[in-house]
C-alpha cells in the first residue's frame, strides 16, 4: 500500500517534465525578420489611364532577396466584393509591378496581398481617379479625420 502513495507524485513529475518550455523558443523569435511592403502609386490620376504602380518589398532596408507571392485586389468605392484580382509581375530588386487601367472617375483601393514564407501582409492604398463628387470628397475628409483621431490615440478630454 505504501508504494501506491508515490504514484500521484510520479504522475505529477511526469506531467511537469512533459510541459517544459522549448529551450530554443527564444531563438525562433529572434530569427523572425520583419518584411516591409510599400505600395508606390500616385495619390490621384486621370480616368482611363494606367499609372505605374509598384510594390517594393524590403527587409532591414534592403530589397527582399526571397521571392514572394504577390497579387493585387482593386475595387472602387465600397464595392470590395467586386474587386479585381490581378497577379503581380516581378521586376528587379524585389519590386512587383501592377498593370491596371482605371476605367472611370471615383475612389479606388489597391490592396497588395503579399506572402513571404509564413508571413502574410495586406497593406491598402487609396487612389483618387478623375473628378470626385462632393459626397466622395466629404467621405475622404471624414476618413482622414477618423485616422487622425485613431493615430493620436482617440482620447479626448473635455
Amino acid at each position: 500500500m505504501r508504494r501506491l502513495a508515490y504514484i500521484p507524485w510520479l504522475l505529477t513529475l511526469f506531467l511537469l517534465a512533459a510541459c517544459s518550455a522549448d529551450p530554443e523558443a527564444a531563438d525562433h523569435y529572434a530569427k523572425r525578420e520583419e518584411v516591409n511592403v510599400n505600395i508606390e502609386a500616385p495619390s490621384s490620376i486621370e480616368a482611363d489611364s494606367a499609372p505605374q504602380i509598384d510594390v517594393k518589398l524590403t527587409q532591414d532596408g534592403q530589397a527582399l532577396e526571397q521571392e514572394a507571392e504577390v497579387h493585387f485586389l482593386i475595387w472602387k468605392d465600397d464595392n470590395k466584393a467586386d474587386a479585381d484580382e490581378i497577379p503581380a509581375s516581378l521586376d528587379a530588386d524585389g519590386t512587383y509591378h501592377l498593370e491596371y487601367n482605371f476605367p472611370s472617375d471615383g475612389v479606388y483601393f489597391i490592396k497588395a496581398d503579399v506572402r513571404v514564407g509564413n508571413i502574410h501582409l495586406m497593406p491598402t492604398k487609396q487612389i483618387r481617379v478623375g473628378e470626385l463628387t462632393e459626397e466622395e470628397i466629404e467621405k475622404i475628409k471624414q476618413e482622414q479625420e477618423q485616422k487622425k483621431q485613431h493615430d493620436s490615440g482617440g482620447h479626448h478630454h473635455h
